[in-house]
């Protein structure tokens, strides 16, 4: 078997330096922006999961493990996003503020709404059966004895006050005006904790049907009201 020449062998040897060379190289631009998006939808996908477990299951049921397993993740994925439980209970209670007014401002903006108190009083009770709602009517319950997650929504509520967010769900819709009162949403609010996302039936109806024939009273004495003496 003839023997390598020095030359041969001391290219072999280079090879393998020379491939570390190449993956020590900086990312481009490309690379890292696809790397912050892929970062961000699983950021999302954890928050996601994290909304649905507190709707359905409760706050506290909300673990990392439960967490990852509802998300179709590991366990180390929770973590390096959320290492600290507090950052994931934060991120969340900014999630779901964020996901309510989107959605409020979505229903205010449907003509039907802004012109009748019937089809503002159905909306807004929609709105408070669907997931992001029934999270954070979750969370609220809970901040009466946990004082950090109290906290967490007040800063919630302030941050959306500097930004100019006067469309969160915190108070009634804006645009709607008139057509849904305080006292309505108040209402309304306190019926869907009390029948939760099963529904509350006959009691459902008739609040609702309380609240429209109200409102309609209401709109039939404004132009008394808006008369001179």
């Amino acid at each position: 078997r003839p023997s390598r020449s020095l030359n041969e062998m001391s290219v072999e040897q280079e090879r393998p330096r020379s491939r570390r060379k190449m993956r020590s190289r900086p990312r481009g631009p490309a690379k890292t922006d696809q790397r912050r998006c892929k970062g961000e939808a699983t950021r999302r996908r954890i928050l996601d999961a994290a909304m649905l477990i507190v709707a359905q299951e409760g706050y506290h049921a909300a673990t990392h493990q439960r967490i990852a397993r509802a998300a179709g993740l590991v366990r180390t994925a929770i973590n390096y996003h959320f290492p600290d439980p507090d950052q994931l209970s934060e991120a969340l209670v900014l999630h779901l503020h964020r996901l309510r007014a989107e959605r409020v401002a979505a229903t205010v903006d449907a003509p039907e709404v802004s012109n009748s108190h019937s089809s503002a009083i159905e909306a807004y009770w929609a709105l408070l059966r669907e997931t992001p709602f029934v999270a954070m009517a979750e969370l609220e319950c809970c901040a009466r004895t946990d004082h950090d997650l109290r906290a967490r929504l007040a800063a919630a509520r302030c941050s959306s006050a500097r930004d100019g967010d006067h469309r969160s769900a915190v108070d009634p819709p804006a645009g709607v005006g008139p057509n849904l009162d305080r006292l309505s949403v108040y209402l309304l609010e306190g019926l869907a904790r009390g029948v939760g996302q099963g529904g509350g039936g006959f009691l459902e109806r008739r609040v609702l049907g309380i609240l429209k024939r109200a409102a309609e009273e209401a709109r039939e004495l404004e132009p008394l009201h808006s008369q001179p003496f």
